[in-house]
């Protein structure tokens, strides 16, 4: 039986991002994306004021009963927060969950780890704070890339580019994410993966480890030589990851 995997993507992405992944999934697999409220070149149905968890784990159950059957969601970054909202509130729209690289400090137990991830997302991200306070949303895209994107193609860049409008809704207009901490997460009954990469930042890769204690019986997953753009740079090499998974869940029947 083919196995549906549905892809959420991460911030100042649509579903577009994903097509080199899904391209490159085990033969039998069906891959499907889809792009959340506010994301995208598409009109927005308000002035932002909805932007967040609420509607993006509405987005991901609307797509995941699409599909009809349960899926093997895979989320990325920003999704990862509405994607755990999504599984908490209709496990039975889900088969198995693959969360890579969450960036939130809801799912610390101690105070010494939200100090420590606070201290690096101001190292990350306080440059791109700034520039879409003095330069906008376009500029603030081009601070959220970086470096990264001299090794994008251009019409890889462009799909960044063509979400701009949404950063400042993720950076402090939208709404705060969902209270999903280790007491919700407990609750998870779900087969789950948490990945990261070995050379991610560690505003990623602290999150996503207490992600990975915090949810019962979630396997870690330490991806040798990556770090947070891996679904971007080595689409094959992450689509492998996930068929992986996929494949490990669906033997266990």
């Amino acid at each position: 039986m083919s196995e549906t995997v549905l892809f959420v993507h991460g911030a100042a992405g649509d579903a577009r991002i994903w097509q080199p992944v899904i391209a490159a999934l085990d033969a039998g697999m069906q891959g499907t994306a889809l792009t959340l409220t506010y994301f995208g070149s598409g009109p927005w149905p308000d002035d932002g004021r909805n932007f967040g968890t609420a509607i993006h784990a509405a987005d991901i159950q609307a797509a995941a009963r699409a599909a009809e059957g349960p899926v093997h969601l895979v989320s990325w970054s920003y999704g990862v927060h509405p994607a755990l909202a999504a599984v908490l509130d209709q496990p039975g729209l889900f088969a198995s969950a693959l969360f890579f690289e969450g960036a939130l400090p809801h799912y610390f137990r101690e105070k010494a780890q939200r100090a420590a991830y606070f201290q690096s997302w101001q190292e990350l991200f306080s440059p791109v704070v700034a520039a879409i306070e003095n330069g906008g949303s376009k500029a603030g895209i081009e601070a959220l890339l970086g470096k990264a994107a001299s090794f994008m193609s251009a019409e890889r860049i462009a799909i960044y580019r063509e979400n701009a409008a949404m950063m400042p809704l993720l950076f402090g207009k939208g709404q705060e994410p969902a209270p999903i901490g280790p007491t919700e997460l407990a609750t998870i009954a779900l087969p789950c993966c948490v990945a990261l990469g070995a050379d991610t930042h560690p505003t990623f890769a602290l999150p996503t480890r207490a992600l990975a204690t915090a949810i019962p019986g979630a396997k870690l997953l330490e991806i040798a030589k990556a770090h947070h753009f891996m679904p971007e740079f080595e689409p094959v090499r992450f689509a492998q990851m996930v068929s992986d998974w996929v494949n490990e869940v669906s033997a266990r029947g």
